[in-house]
């Protein structure tokens, strides 16, 4: 029923539905050409470059909404990484709501002592949240492929603002107020095991830097190699030769003496990208990056 709908709306809202965590180096790729724009603007904003910077300001700033933005850094609105991002995010828009294109000092009374400490905030969280080259082509190759709505807080408040306007029809159907009330209940009682689950989707997302001595075999051929990174749905793989390895490829990977198996989705001369076939443990994954 189409009230059902509304109240399934409002928990992907509520805890965040969003892709693996894979795609949230495009989002702090993002995050990161926002501050270092902005960090540049704060120094010295009378440059050649100044129109550009603001265009791409704008241009980042539009396509990207505080809820996507939050969960890239796996955060909350209330206190630490989350709390600072979204404050970040509003003061860029409060910035681009002042700047004037034919007057770079324009910018300047943005600038004051909290915006800067936000920018230093930023840095500070940037410095740990940052992808490698590698991971950021992906993702935005992996956003690319398989786009989806909610990529700003205009669409995700017309999103559920039509939700609403048809649960309000529906819902005051007497048939309906039962069901409503139970889906809600539901959604209560669900809530730890939603956010445990939320919270275990991110940790078997989150890639870890490593340099772990592994095999793989490869096209009928058993070989040494090292794991660069990984998570529990792939890793990054420093293969043998000088030559990129097939796109597509069935490889396996030894992990605590077991093959694992998995296939090649992006490569070049010395590097591959590995997805595994099937999720391996996070005890994989701490094995992996405890022995280097």
């Amino acid at each position: 029923m189409q009230f059902i709908r509304f109240i399934m709306t409002a928990i992907v809202i509520l805890y965040g539905g969003s892709k693996a965590a894979m795609a949230d180096c495009a989002v702090i790729d993002q995050l990161d050409k926002l501050y270092l724009l902005q960090s540049r603007l704060a120094a010295n904003p009378d440059t050649a470059l100044f129109r550009d910077d603001i265009r791409q300001l704008r241009a980042i700033s539009s396509s990207l909404s505080e809820r996507t933005a939050m969960q890239a850094v796996d955060g909350n609105t209330l206190v630490g990484k989350g709390a600072d991002v979204v404050r970040f995010l509003r003061q860029t828009q409060s910035l681009l709501q002042r700047v004037s294109m034919d007057d770079p000092f324009s910018v300047q009374p943005h600038f004051t002592p909290i915006a800067r400490r936000t920018l230093t905030q930023m840095a500070d969280h940037l410095r740990e949240l940052r992808c490698t080259d590698e991971q950021i082509v992906i993702a935005q190759a992996e956003a690319a492929e398989d786009p989806i709505r909610g990529n700003s807080d205009a669409e995700d408040l017309e999103e559920v603002s039509q939700a609403i306007s048809q649960f309000a029809e529906d819902i005051v159907a007497p048939r309906n107020l039962i069901a409503s009330v139970s889906v809600i209940a539901l959604s209560v009682i669900a809530r730890p095991f939603l956010q445990r689950w939320m919270m275990m989707r991110r940790r078997r997302a989150k890639r870890h830097n490593t340099n772990h001595a592994t095999h793989y075999e490869y096209d009928g051929t058993r070989k040494k190699g090292a794991l660069i990174d990984i998570n529990c749905y792939g890793a990054k793989l420093r293969h043998e030769g000088d030559k990129a390895l097939e796109k597509r490829a069935a490889i396996n990977i030894t992990i605590e003496g077991a093959d694992t198996e998995g296939n090649i989705i992006w490569s070049n001369k010395h590097y591959s990208g590995v997805a595994f076939r099937q999720i391996i443990s996070l005890a994989q994954v701490d094995f992996v990056r405890m022995t280097e």
